[in-house]
């Protein structure tokens, strides 16, 4: 397609740009006391207005706001969708496969955390035109077999089905494999679904994405868990991008962060080894990801890259903010929360 066939989208998102969090509302926050004060000044921006305004700052607690916060990212994608033309949406309907799995782990959460009642607000409409699956049964499962039971008649029942009847027996494990499982399908519907521009840029940020979610996921593994490389293949995605499959084997045969280091200076990643020496890697990536992101921007002007990079910055946006509740919470000072927020 050519420009033309974006320039309306384009427009509407540079005007949703205007939405977003700035450098020196963040500082503001960083400065706030309580949560109360938090939802209060977010009350006043027009992208968390709506999506606060049937709460009561003084009586919302931390975890209901976090869960609230991931609502302004689904509640602009719906804009974006209703904007966007047929051949559009087929690009949007991957990202939507995406928030459907989030939303699917959230709920999964919620069952060993015995609570209930999310809430995806003025989302609810949209999801349920698009998806199979019901939020309120999910949210309110007692139990993984209940869990699982209200999964029925949905593409997710048989992989949970066959899950329960291995050793998957925590929340990390279903999570890890609704992961894997989305990007397997993904990564095949990327080339039914899309051409051209689209189809390279979503390859370019999916296969990074594939790639980088490896490299942290093993590199946890071996930090934090010592798991034997024979236990390694079931938590990796099977698919690679930059990173040769060859290389993937490797990282997973390591025994010690050290060796795991030293495979990855041999690899396309190999600047990410100074912080996964100084443990910053998350960090890293993330900045990665943005460049990447951002990158795409002038590579594929005439494609939905712009709206890719769009929700991208939201998604980190929200990511920030949650964060910058916790540093709320615990009483941080406003710089040692700027630390936290904007690494």
């Amino acid at each position: 397609m050519n420009n033309l066939s974006y320039g309306g989208i384009v427009t509407k998102i540079k005007a949703m740009e205007a939405g977003l969090i700035s450098n020196e509302e963040y500082q503001t926050i960083a400065e706030l006391e309580s949560t109360a004060d938090f939802i209060a000044f977010l009350k006043n921006r027009p992208a968390y207005n709506k999506i606060f305004n049937n709460y009561d700052e003084h009586k919302i607690h931390r975890g209901q706001a976090e869960r609230v916060f991931i609502n302004s990212l689904y509640l602009d994608f719906s804009k974006i969708y209703e904007f966007a033309n047929l051949a559009q949406r087929k690009y949007l309907d991957l990202l939507f496969f995406r928030y459907e799995v989030n939303i699917l782990k959230s709920c999964l959460q919620m069952v060993y955390t015995n609570t209930d009642g999310y809430d995806l607000g003025l989302f609810t409409s949209f999801f349920n035109r698009h998806s199979e699956i019901n939020v309120t049964a999910l949210a309110g499962s007692c139990s993984m077999e209940e869990y699982i039971h209200n999964l029925k008649d949905t593409q997710y029942y048989t992989l949970f089905s066959n899950l329960q009847n291995t050793a998957a027996t925590s929340p990390f494990d279903y999570q890890m494999q609704l992961d894997i499982y989305y990007f397997k399908k993904s990564w095949r519907l990327k080339d039914k679904l899309l051409n051209g521009d689209n189809l390279k840029t979503i390859t370019h940020c999916f296969g990074s994405e594939i790639d980088l979610l490896n490299i942290l996921w093993l590199y946890r593994s071996k930090r934090f868990f010592s798991l034997r490389p024979a236990d390694s293949y079931g938590y990796v995605i099977p698919l690679t991008y930059k990173l040769t499959r060859g290389k993937l084997m490797q990282l997973m045969e390591t025994i010690t962060t050290e060796e795991f280091i030293s495979v990855i200076k041999t690899t396309y990643y190999k600047k990410l080894s100074p912080s996964l020496e100084d443990g910053s890697v998350e960090t890293a990536c993330q900045k990665l990801l943005a460049k990447l992101y951002k990158d795409n921007l002038s590579r594929f002007p005439a494609s939905m890259s712009p709206v890719n990079y769009y929700l991208f910055y939201k998604q980190n946006e929200i990511r920030r903010l949650t964060t910058a509740l916790e540093c709320i919470r615990y009483k941080l000072g406003p710089q040692d929360t700027l630390k936290y927020v904007m690494p």
